[in-house]
């Protein structure tokens, strides 16, 4: 029905431009189009950029992860599937043209990954895997979302029958155990909202992402993707944490932290996610190798409110950034893996 609705807005609009046009030369008209199309070519290429971006940042990640909550392991071939629906709907005839429309379409594939090495390639559009027909529109976009992954075997042969350029092809392609997410980048994210981890899929801002630096963007995904490893969507809506019980449980397992979780219970469904997001992220970035010491000043900046201050909450959460990076420091002084071990068997404990 919104799309409908939109189209009807859509039609009425290029009714009333049409009306307008005819008193413009064909010359016109035609370079009018031409700009629109390379307008909407740039946009797209944008989000585009980013997608790829964010990918790549994911799958590095995406290993790091995979342990920190084992439920949320399923099926991964390597590839990201799309449809148009993934994008703006002003956006739907440029994508099309891309190989980008109603069908489920591959539109990433990782280098040397069991999709890469069973011959699976860009634009091909998927048909059917281990026997179940792929559906298209709408009703595929929620597909790649949330069945897609459940239907994956791990470590045996997947039958994929794909459509490439008007030929059935089938593929067979040896699925992997993973974490991975739907990636949606958008510019329609709240003006101060940089990434939402919903569960299923995440949302990334396109203004919010273009002007960032390969580490920072690498933060931004990792504290977003252990939201959802976490499952921290579910979690808000059910029952409240209490900080102090899991300063004890850490303690019993042999980490100090300091009292940064003793106050939780305020606001929980905000502070404390938060704070475990950013202890997650950090052992995951340090894990793959990134330098985690700037991850406080990039958060600290987007905090810091218009007479320059953080609020008392914020506050918290960079003080405890900064002693995670500590403890990770320390371990790595150690020789000790880095790997939040204490942390995770204290909400096993809880």
């Amino acid at each position: 029905m919104r799309r409908f609705l939109a189209g009807c807005g859509l039609a009425f609009v290029i009714s009333f431009c049409g009306c307008q046009s005819t008193q413009l030369s064909v010359e016109d008209r035609e370079r009018h189009r031409e700009e629109e199309l390379a307008l909407k070519e740039r946009h797209l290429n944008r989000i585009q950029s980013v997608e790829t971006s964010i990918y790549e940042s994911m799958e590095l990640l995406a290993a790091e992860v995979a342990d920190y909550n084992r439920d949320e392991l399923q099926g991964y071939s390597g590839a990201v599937f799309v449809t148009d629906l993934f994008y703006p709907f002003e956006l739907s005839g440029v994508a099309e043209e891309r190989g980008i429309g109603s069908r489920v379409v591959a539109r990433h594939v990782f280098e040397g990954s069991p999709a890469d090495e069973a011959g699976l390639m860009l634009g091909d559009q998927l048909l059917r895997l281990n026997g179940k027909r792929v559906p298209r529109g709408e009703q595929g976009a929620r597909f790649i979302v949330g069945k897609l992954k459940k239907l994956w075997l791990v470590d045996q042969p997947n039958t994929v029958v794909v459509d490439r350029n008007g030929r059935e092809l089938t593929l067979e392609i040896e699925a992997k155990n993973s974490v991975y997410y739907s990636v949606v980048v958008t510019p329609f994210l709240d003006d101060e909202e940089l990434v939402y981890a919903e569960g299923k899929a995440i949302y990334f801002s396109l203004d919010g992402l273009e002007d960032l630096e390969e580490a920072e963007l690498l933060y931004v995904c990792a504290y977003a993707l252990v939201q959802n490893v976490m499952k921290h969507a579910r979690m808000k809506g059910q029952n409240e944490l209490f900080g102090g019980v899991i300063d004890i449980a850490a303690m019993l397992y042999g980490v100090n932290m300091g009292g940064v979780f003793g106050n939780l219970g305020r606001n929980v469904h905000k502070l404390g996610f938060l704070i475990e997001s950013d202890v997650l992220a950090l052992y995951a970035l340090a894990s793959a190798g990134t330098d985690i010491e700037k991850y406080p000043f990039y958060w600290e900046e987007r905090m810091i409110d218009e007479r320059g201050q953080l609020s008392r909450a914020n506050q918290e959460r960079i003080d405890a950034m900064r002693q995670v990076i500590s403890e990770i420091e320390a371990k790595r002084q150690a020789g000790e893996p880095i790997y939040p071990t204490e942390y995770l068997l204290s909400l096993i404990h809880i």
